[in-house]
């Protein structure tokens, strides 16, 4: 019995970080961005925003924002 309340209790906290990570993520870009893609640094983000926009894969609207879960990593959001 004492296992299973472990078990749950810890996938319960697992699963309440994971909606909290994301959540902080998503709601700091906005609505009607969409991930693309997760970069070693900032540079390499906008560089790769800056060529779908030329490429016009994407408009010229995208955000690199710092991924929180991950330190040192990046998020290229991008507009349709």
């Amino acid at each position: 019995m004492r296992t299973r309340i472990t078990t749950l209790a810890v996938t319960a906290v697992a699963a309440a970080a994971m909606v909290l990570g994301t959540a902080s993520t998503a709601s700091a870009v906005g609505s009607g961005y969409t991930l693309r893609g997760h970069y070693a640094s900032q540079a390499e983000c906008q560089a790769a925003g800056a060529a779908g926009a030329a490429a016009h894969i994407w408009s010229p609207l995208y955000i690199c924002n710092p991924y929180a879960a991950k330190p040192g990593v990046y998020e290229l959001w991008v507009r349709y």
